[in-house]
């Protein structure tokens, strides 16, 4: 992984960290404790491990996270325009933009309010609205953080349908949990989980005029499959890729890379 690293600041103050170089690609991050990016050491060798494979295919990835100090009551149409505005300022063009789950619901927003800004759009484990589960875990996650507490223990069912992997993967994440607590303020996480909450475009997926692939994992529970069956159908020439064996977390999967840069590298 040894390639330039730049971090960095979009004009509408969304931090990001510029991995590579070459063809611009928008990463936009799942959900995150902190508008921050990724700070030297494992987190950032994680994040560099995430887009190796598309830097080495000529692009320079872009890891974007939300803007610091968000207020609550921010609204997903109001995080599409500073998006939009920043991906215009930034890039000479309409970019590809791949967001995964949180990120995945910008990347939809920004693509329906603002169609010039996306030139090609990836949505990872990403649906036109969150799921009973993934609305049910924000909920869980909030109040967790309002007590000084992670409660990332509490997204096992959000991450994996299967109930055998649920308990295995209860103490690893309450492990995360310690390692990464919650910040001392969590407006900015509050900000942006209650405005996920609100997300809903699936009247509004015809609008989406970008080349669209969607990808999820068959065992991801934050969403059920008809979600993403119809936000894929929705959508004007989107397609879908369903891997079986695999939970909400599905960018580290080596199919996940391969359809992603095919996807890309289509002319």
């Amino acid at each position: 992984m040894d390639f330039p690293t730049r971090q960095g600041t979009f004009s509408t103050g969304l931090p990001h960290l510029a991995f590579g170089s070459g063809k611009p690609l928008v990463y936009l991050s799942g959900f995150t404790m902190t508008h921050t990016v990724p700070p030297p050491g494992p987190q950032r060798r994680r994040a560099a491990r995430l887009v190796a494979p598309f830097v080495a295919a000529g692009y320079e990835v872009f890891w974007t996270n939300r803007r610091p100090g968000m207020p609550v009551g921010t609204t997903m149409g109001e995080l599409a325009d500073e998006h939009a505005e920043a991906l215009r300022t930034r890039f000479s063009g309409p970019v590809p933009v791949l967001g995964h789950g949180t990120g995945g619901s910008i990347a939809l927003q920004v693509a329906v309010d603002h169609p010039e800004a996306v030139d090609r759009l990836v949505l990872a484990s990403t649906a036109y609205a969150l799921g009973s589960a993934g609305s049910r875990f924000h909920r869980d996650l909030l109040a967790a953080a309002e007590r000084g507490r992670s409660g990332m223990h509490r997204a096992a069912p959000a991450i994996t349908r299967n109930p055998v992997l649920q308990r295995l993967l209860v103490a690893p994440l309450w492990l995360a949990g310690r390692l990464d607590p919650p910040p001392p303020d969590p407006s900015d996480m509050k900000a942006m989980l209650l405005a996920e909450d609100s997300f809903n475009v699936r009247d509004r997926l015809a609008e989406v005029t970008a080349p669209t692939l969607v990808l999820c994992g068959g065992r991801d529970h934050m969403c059920p499959p008809e979600m993403f069956d119809e936000t894929a159908a929705g959508i004007p020439g989107a397609r879908l890729v369903r891997y079986p064996r695999r939970g909400h977390n599905i960018l580290a999967a080596p199919e996940f890379v391969h359809d992603v840069r095919a996807f890309l590298d289509t002319p």
